[in-house]
């Protein structure tokens, strides 16, 4: 069988698959769960894969609603990781209230990887290497436990779920078909500082001097850089009674010398404070090779790469993952873009563009995986 003939089998398959994939943008959406508690949808997507051929391992990693999904091809090859991402943004309702809502597209994204797992799986025996599909939670770093406990794809990495991978391919819904060659290193700053409320005008009151110099703060440093993310003060209400003030800070830099210089820049203009640091965001390491192979991919699929994009202007714990792992950022464009993280956003990915682009990304992935499975030298 030539590869044009194998291709054309394996886009046939997708196509038998679209109304599952379909199905599967529409549970994910019905079921926006935050990071760290993908239970239903993790327990969806494991079920699917299961019925599929996959021999599945859930909480990996230490993380409840992660899971690891393997399936051998037919003949000897290079291991292929994919991931998929499935929690809801931490956004506010018009109440606002904290509500876990669909606006990022991580339902396309996921079916999109379920997609492609299942369409490998109808035709394994033509294909040579092993597919490995890791669900990882938590890709959204505002939520509640992303903070408390790490990001999914940054734990992964670090536990070793990648050892054994030669390639990793993490794709999203984007604006234009390509890889993405760099992101930005990230960090989470967080100052704690503990006083004494007061009444009178002469007394210093330490939580307050910092509260005021986080608004100087916003602005002596470009906002694509640092995000305030969230500040509190709270006290009993009595002269003398205890005060504490606590802000968190989100660093972007190019690289982690960078963060340290970002960092001392807030540490001196918030002012003294107990300050602590999360592990940081790793930028993302491009591999020529794996670029030009997931580039043809594109082209099997009769769309347009674009092998020079910009690079990403923000962090992913993806960076994390092409440390340990040879790795592609796979954006699977559409002209229209999206609105992220809005309300219009979450019904562009919940209607008919999110479906379309769910298919886009099974097409490519699947794609990019048979050219990996059968490439020597990974």
């Amino acid at each position: 069988m030539t590869e044009q003939q194998l291709d054309e089998q394996y886009r046939e398959a997708v196509a038998g698959l679209a109304p599952v994939i379909g199905e599967t943008v529409d549970f994910v959406t019905a079921h926006p769960e935050l990071a760290h508690q993908e239970t239903e949808t993790a327990a969806h997507l494991v079920g699917l894969l299961r019925g599929a051929g996959y021999t599945v391992t859930e909480g990996v990693a230490g993380m409840a609603t992660a899971f690891r999904a393997e399936l051998d091809l037919g003949a000897p090859g290079a291991t292929v990781g994919v991931i998929a991402v499935y929690d809801a943004p931490a956004s506010y309702d018009a109440e606002g209230h904290v509500a876990p809502v669909h606006s990022c597209g991580h339902g396309p994204q996921s079916a999109g990887v379920i997609g492609a797992a299942l369409a490998l799986a109808a035709v394994r025996e033509q294909l040579t290497g092993r597919v490995v599909v890791v669900g990882c939670p938590a890709d959204e770093i505002h939520s509640p436990l992303t903070r408390e406990r790490g990001s999914g794809k940054a734990l992964t990495a670090a536990a070793g779920v990648w050892d054994d991978v030669d390639v990793v391919l993490y794709p999203h819904p984007e604006f234009i078909d390509t890889v993405w060659p760099a992101s930005l290193a990230m960090r989470r700053e967080t100052a704690r500082v503990v006083g004494v409320r007061t009444l009178r005008r002469d007394v210093v009151c330490t939580p307050l001097v910092a509260l005021a110099n986080v608004t100087a703060l916003a602005g002596a440093v470009d906002p694509a850089r640092l995000i305030i993310e969230s500040v509190s003060v709270d006290g009993d209400v009595e002269e003398g009674a205890g005060m504490v003030f606590e802000a968190s800070f989100l660093l972007f830099a190019d690289d982690d010398e960078g963060l340290d210089a970002l960092a001392d820049t807030v540490h001196g203009i918030v002012g003294e404070a107990v300050w602590t640091s999360s592990a940081p965001i790793a930028p993302v390491r491009p591999d020529p090779e794996v670029i030009a192979l997931v580039g043809d991919a594109f082209a099997a699929a009769g769309r347009e790469f674009i092998a020079d994009p910009p690079a990403l202007g923000f962090a992913t714990d993806f960076g994390n993952v092409t440390r340990v792992a040879r790795a592609a950022l796979v954006g699977v464009g559409r002209a229209e873009g999206w609105r992220y993280h809005t309300p219009t956003g979450a019904e562009e990915f919940a209607g008919a563009a999110g479906v379309e682009n769910a298919v886009g990304i099974a097409e490519v992935i699947g794609l990019s995986a048979i050219r990996i499975g059968a490439a020597t030298g990974l």
